[in-house]
């Protein structure tokens, strides 16, 4: 069984072993790999974060083996192969013994597309990868990859957001994939900005911003009714085409991105900014954070590729992988925060299987 591209090491295992009839643990005894030792959940990390599983080289090795694949091929497809650390086998005079670690990974994963993973693997389990942004998109089956989030400490239970309605959303996927040929990591640090900045000007639209709370009643599945909700859920879907055609200005015009302004003073882009999104109010100074390189962070990237993982409108490295909803703004209805309060102590964290 082969991995799927950016698959989490946690979830290609655990495919393994259920291929052939077997718990992850018994996958592993089997193979004489010692049972992984088990971190627990720092503060950083959200309650329902996916859990990864890292193994030394030697685990690597008679997984490999017994696969059929070469390591190379398996660290190309899964980013955290080769992202091991110390203190995961036990030590002889001849060397660590296969052996690994379960802790809640460090970089943000997703559900892969249901319509693709059927397509490749025969089964409908979920797939936890690590998609890089522009890969949130499956353009074939008209999807987006919502990452894990929370309400009220109990897990939300959307994965995906449906696109059938907004296909700009789509062309701006293409516009994303265009840019990163052309540009490489340069198109990744530029899009990372103007993820943030599109985020900020979305929490802090005027009223008489109209087009995304639209195209937020789109994303809303049929019969829903609960616009604010997924216009929180799908935010980065939400501002992805401005944040597509910002990043391609930022490209042209590079120097412009590290000005400082004074408070109230014009920004030298404000008005192409305004133009290219079609936005007026953005004419407005306010709308515009004193100093834009505040918003310049460097995107992790996969150090087989090089490609970036998705950007969030604060720093990844300091950002959960779980993000809360009410900390985002969203305040759900009076009968919805009952029922996820008291559905918040039967919410359970990923286990090892015994």
């Amino acid at each position: 069984m082969r991995p799927l591209a950016f698959e989490t090491n946690a979830s290609y295992i655990g495919r393994l072993a259920g291929a052939h009839h077997l718990t992850m643990r018994e996958l592993l005894s089997s193979l004489r790999i010692y049972r992984p030792k088990i971190y627990p959940r720092e503060d950083r990390h959200g309650p329902h974060s996916p859990t990864e599983l890292y193994l030394n080289a030697a685990a690597r090795e008679r997984i490999s083996q017994y696969t059929g694949i070469p390591g190379e091929q398996l660290a190309r497809a899964l980013p955290c192969w080769k992202d091991h650390e110390g203190g995961c086998g036990r030590r002889t005079t001849a060397g660590a013994h296969p052996g690994g670690a379960l802790r809640p990974s460090n970089l943000p994963a997703v559900i892969g597309c249901p319509h693709c993973t059927i397509a490749r693997t025969g089964q409908d389990q979920p797939v936890w990868r690590y998609l890089p942004h522009h890969r949130l998109v499956c353009a074939r089956h008209q999807t987006w990859a919502l990452g894990p989030h929370t309400l009220h400490g109990a897990s939300v239970p959307h994965t995906h957001v449906l696109l059938h309605r907004a296909p700009e959303i789509v062309h701006a996927c293409y516009a994303h994939h265009r840019l990163v040929r052309r540009w490489g990591p340069d198109a990744d640090d530029a899009i990372a900005q103007a993820a943030r900045i599109t985020e900020h000007w979305r929490r802090h639209a005027p009223p008489a911003e109209h087009v995304w709370h639209e195209r937020a009643e789109r994303l809303a599945p049929h019969g829903t009714h609960d616009a604010p909700l997924w216009a929180v859920l799908a935010r980065e879907a939400i501002t992805y085409p401005e944040t597509i055609a910002l990043a391609r200005l930022f490209e042209h015009r590079p120097a412009a991105r590290y000005l400082r302004t004074h408070p109230g003073q014009r920004h030298p882009l404000q008005t192409a900014i305004a133009q290219v999104l079609d936005r007026d109010w953005l004419e407005g100074p306010q709308h515009y954070p004193d100093d834009l390189s505040h918003f310049i962070g460097t995107a992790p990237r996969d150090h087989n590729s090089q490609t970036a993982y998705r950007h969030h409108s604060e720093r990844v490295s300091l950002h959960p992988c779980t993000i809360e909803l009410t900390a985002l703004g969203y305040q759900p209805p009076p009968q919805i925060r009952r029922s996820a309060s008291a559905g918040k102590g039967t919410a359970r964290l990923v286990r090892w299987k015994r």
